[in-house]
């Protein structure tokens, strides 16, 4: 029997790989019942990840990760995991095979400089494909969600001078569980949104937002892997997951709007320390994109560090800004549009989450929103209680998320943008580590010098 050996044990770094991939599973997958279930696994895995006393990491991540990535890809192969553009149907042989040589490049060759580059440009080059196809063949096709034409009634809202907070924005909605005629009259998303969406939409395709941040988190990401340092292997594996996202096509398709909340999170994140005012800005309009984002406030709250109260106070005063012009022009419509649109949502079936696993077995069960918000701001001040760091912010930012979506409505989109804060989390602190390795290393040669001059 062969022995156990260091680089084959766990460690605090591949259990966040596994569970990030979990949860990309759980976004593509069309089965509530088990997406939810996965899901639930993969937060569970992170949220162990961070109290266990494993190592952070041993330099096999990108082998787990590989392998994790092969199930998603083999798996949207042999039955589609979520609904595809009719766009990418062409294309579609040529990225599974993409993403199966990605994922073999990676398990043989990530622990080595040149394996490392070449899984980075295989994956970067599946996401171009995939995101190229849609550009040429959707590009201002007027094709598109609800979401999609909320953005672009919005968009011609502004260009006339009128208020999106009101009946001046209405679209059809595409819930397949309402009347399908019937209409949502107003904005239904904050002002961040509205003046990145909904200004793309009135003079091109609002989708230019989600190609633009999508592609510069991702590139991000790859950038962190192709590195030959320690903790490298890590960003690596989670680029893999990532760029090999079955559903990205169709968040881009439907114009979701968390690939700009989650990029403006990483911005923040990378800047934590070094640009205080920048980060907090930046973390400011993350918080102020979407509704939801509230239940981060606890975190942002209950951060300390040396600097934790003027980081509170720009945040806070930033996401405030970009409410405060169009609450004092129509507070009632505003409400209405933003909050009122969201909370008729009711119980949805396929919805990937606890009410939507009780929904397979014939059981109606949906939280009131003042519970689901009561539960939301608990979770988050318990589990952002001792976060000390970008990362740790971002990966409990993640698991408060993951868990209030749980408990509450949880779709395709919601479960993108949990997955990308514990990605985000997983590259910042195996950086933070190598960083640590170089320090220490550095001042074990510098005593090592001395002795020896000493000597």
């Amino acid at each position: 029997m062969r022995p156990v050996t260091e680089d084959m044990r766990p460690s605090r770094s591949g259990l966040r790989v596994l569970a990030i991939a979990l949860v990309v599973f759980a976004a593509s997958s069309s089965r509530p019942a088990l997406a939810a279930t996965v899901a639930l696994t993969g937060l569970i895995l992170f949220a162990w990840s961070l109290k266990t006393s494993l190592p952070l990491a041993f330099g096999n991540e990108h082998r787990l990760a590989s392998v994790a990535a092969l199930a998603v890809v083999l798996g949207s192969m042999m039955s589609p995991l979520s609904k595809i553009p009719d766009s990418i149907e062409a294309v579609r042989p040529l990225l599974l095979a993409l993403g199966v040589t990605a994922c073999v490049a990676t398990f043989v060759g990530g622990a080595r400089l040149g394996g490392k580059r070449l899984a980075v440009a295989l994956g970067l080059l599946i996401v171009l494909i995939a995101t190229g196809t849609l550009v040429s063949t959707e590009w201002n096709s007027n094709l598109g969600t609800d979401i999609y034409h909320a953005h672009r009634a919005a968009g011609a809202a502004l260009i006339e001078g009128e208020n999106p907070y009101t009946d001046a924005v209405r679209f059809f909605d595409g819930s397949p569980y309402r009347e399908s005629d019937r209409i949502i009259e107003g904005y239904p998303y904050p002002p961040v949104v509205l003046s990145t969406y909904g200004l793309a939409g009135a003079f091109t395709d609002p989708r230019l937002i989600s190609t633009l941040a999508w592609i510069g988190f991702i590139a991000w990401v790859g950038w962190r892997g192709a590195r030959f340092e320690h903790g490298s292997e890590v960003a690596l594996g989670v680029f893999l997951v990532l760029a090999t996202l079955p559903i990205w096509s169709m968040v881009w398709y439907a114009a979701w709007t968390e690939p700009l909340s989650l990029l403006l999170l990483a911005l923040a994140a990378v800047a934590w320390k070094k640009r205080v005012v920048v980060a907090s800005v930046l973390l400011g309009l993350a918080l102020a994109s979407k509704q939801y984002l509230v239940f981060l406030a606890p975190l942002v709250i209950f951060h300390r560090d040396e600097i934790w109260l003027k980081r509170l106070g720009i945040a806070g005063g930033t996401a405030m800004a970009t409410v405060l012009p169009f609450l004092v022009l129509d507070v009632a419509g505003f409400v209405a549009s933003t909050i009122g649109n969201l909370a008729e949502i009711g119980f949805r079936p396929d919805t990937q989450s606890i009410p939507g696993l009780l929904g397979a077995f014939g059981i109606e069960f949906t939280l009131p929103v003042w519970a689901w918000l009561f539960i939301g701001i608990l979770i988050g001040a318990l589990v952002g209680i001792t976060a000390r760091s970008a990362s740790l912010f971002a990966g409990r930012a993640g698991l408060t998320l993951g868990l209030v979506f749980m408990v509450g409505l949880a779709f395709a989109n919601y479960w993108v943008l949990v997955a990308g804060l514990l990605s985000i989390a997983a590259v910042l602190d195996a950086h933070d580590d190598s960083v640590f390795q170089r320090i220490a290393f550095t001042r074990r040669r510098t005593v090592e010098t001395v002795s020896s001059q000493l000597t």
